[in-house]
This record gives structure tokens, sequence and C-alpha cells, in this order.
């Protein structure tokens, strides 16, 4: 055997695998189950339960039974922060002695670092803490993962993939292995991101609202073409624009009163991705133009509610062109 190859780090009697990276939990999770079918040589070695379902006394028979071969036995518990206090007292008096060739498992959030039961798995095993990355982070992340998947993004193809998946690392992920399985190695642009990845309703309003307030004439009207192709209803756009238009409006208030834009856009319970946004285009509007195009919209909230005979869509249109007619 090679001098220098790496040891394997001896099974310890108990783990606590938490956090809200849940990408992060279960690779944690898959390490743990392969690595005692590898000493065992057989899965029969490891028992899954349920905290929401099962009593810590069915875990512990389980972890008391003599495992198939020389390998340890590994005992899974998910939701583990679910099993109120006499489950949980029942699992510390178990780790105060836990049999040899017994691996335990606790699994989820839920426990917390000041009890008992979290400070006795750190005395005899080992705690796992995996946190997502927080929004802001979530591109970065995306460009690190998508080298695993041997492609490579940009820092704006990155955030609009996250913008496209959300915040759900699971999505992000299978947008990336779609993006690589579709594409192969190497550079993906922001026309493979928009053709490839999944694009929701919510998304596409949202390209509609960002492209109006932008002036992006071209955006607009092929972002609406694409809204009524997927037989979203009229009165539904119309609202998110006249709510994407009315914080314009307020941010463009509150600048026009020397307060800073973005801290303003934020004070409406946007998110900092879309305050940043709204503050920019704000500035696209003079007060003059934002209170003109809320009269368009309160007039096409008029048709829209049967003033003129005309159909829903086509009236939606003609009053996004006189919106766009503003910005000439």
């Amino acid at each position: 055997m090679n001098a220098r190859a790496k040891k394997k780090e001896p099974l310890r009697s108990a783990y606590l695998i938490t956090g809200s990276d849940e990408t992060k939990v279960e690779k944690a999770v898959r390490r743990l189950k392969q690595r005692v079918i590898a000493d065992s040589g057989t899965d029969l070695n490891i028992d899954l339960f349920d905290a929401r379902e099962h009593m810590a006394l069915e875990v512990i028979q389980a972890a008391n039974t003599l495992p198939f071969g020389a390998g340890p036995r590994l005992v899974l518990v998910t939701h583990a922060g679910a099993w109120g206090k006499s489950d949980k007292n029942a699992i510390l008096s178990f780790l105060a002695d836990p049999p040899l060739g017994s691996v335990l498992a606790l699994i989820g959030s839920g426990i917390k670092k000041n009890e008992a039961l979290f400070k006795a798995v750190a005395g005899c095993g080992q705690v796992l803490a995996f946190e997502a990355p927080r929004h802001a982070g979530l591109a970065h992340w995306a460009r690190e993962q998508a080298r695993q998947f041997g492609i490579k993004l940009g820092p704006a193809e990155a955030g609009r993939l996250v913008f496209l998946a959300g915040a759900d690392q699971r999505s992000i992920l299978s947008e990336l292995d779609k993006l690589a399985a579709g594409l192969g190695p190497g550079q993906v642009s922001m026309d493979d991101i928009d053709n490839l990845c999944w694009s929701s309703a919510e998304t596409k309003i949202w390209d509609l609202t960002d492209a109006l307030g932008s002036g992006d004439r071209a955006t607009v009207f092929r972002q609406v073409e694409a809204l009524f192709g997927e037989h979203a209803a009229p009165v539904a756009v119309f609202f998110s624009i006249a709510k994407h238009f009315r914080s314009l409006a307020m941010v463009a208030e509150a600048a026009g009163r020397g307060e800073d834009a973005y801290q303003s856009a934020l004070a409406l319970g946007l998110k900092p991705f879309p305050a940043k946004k709204i503050a920019e285009q704000s500035r696209n509007f003079a007060a003059a133009r934002l209170k003109r195009a809320t009269c368009i919209l309160a007039e096409l909230d008029a048709d829209l509610k049967g003033r003129k005979d005309m159909r829903p869509d086509l009236a939606l249109e003609m009053a996004v062109a006189k919106i766009m007619d503003l910005m000439t």
C-alpha cells in the first residue's frame, strides 16, 4: 500500500447532518451510505426511519441490531427535529453508550445548538451543518456548480439562470444539467439560457415589465406575444404592469424629494435585484411621463372592464404602445 495513500477516517457513532443547503445535506447522506456499503459489502446494513412516523425506540432497536458481516450498521433518521422531548431523551440515553458497529445519523433541521441532543451528537460523533448561499450569492454558486457539469457561465448568464430557476438549488442544478446535455462542454450564452431553460409565465411578465421600464420596445412586444401565446390572461398582465409603474412612480417621487432611489425601492418590500432594477428604471421617466403612463393604465383598466367593445389583448397591446411612445 502506498504510504501516501489517504487512510479512511473511522466512522463515528453518531452524525447530525443539517442545514438549509439541501443539496449538500443529500450529498453528505449519500456519501455516508456509500461508505457503509463499501465497508460491509451490502446495503442490508442500512435502515431508514422518519421521525414524523417512527418513535425513537424503533430507531434504537434497529441501531442495537447486529450488522450483517463485519461492516457497520447505519441507521438514518430523516426529519429528526420532529421528535418530541421524550423521543429525544431516549436517543440521549442511547448515545451515552452506543454499541460498537452502530452508526446513527440524524438528518434535518429542528435540533438547535443549545439542545442536549445536539451537544451529545457533537460529543460522541460529528455535526455536519451546511448552509445555503444567500440569494445574492446564488449566481456565484451557480457558476461554481456549472464547472462540475463541464460548462462555463459568465456573471450575467449566471444571474439570468438564477432568475429563471428561482432560489431553489435543485432547480438551478436541473437547469445546469439541461444546458450541459443540450450544449456540451464550453461557454454558455444568454441566448442558450433563454432558449433551453424553463421560463414561467411569471418570469415572462417580469421580462415584460423590465423591458417597459427600460424602454426596450422590441422586447416588450415580443414578451407580450409570448404571454398571450401561452394563454396568459390580459387582466393578469395588466395588474403586473400597473404594479410595476406604481413602484416606479413611488420611487421617482422619493428621488424627487432627495431620497435614495434604491433604498426607497427596498422600502416597498422588493428584494435587492428587483429594487435595483426599479431604481435604475425610475430615472428613465420624468414625473410628467409617469403621470401620463398612470393615466394610460387607468384608461386600460376601464377598457378591460367593458368601457369599450374591444378584445382585452388588443386593448392591452394598444396601451403598451402608448406607454412606449412616452419613451421616445
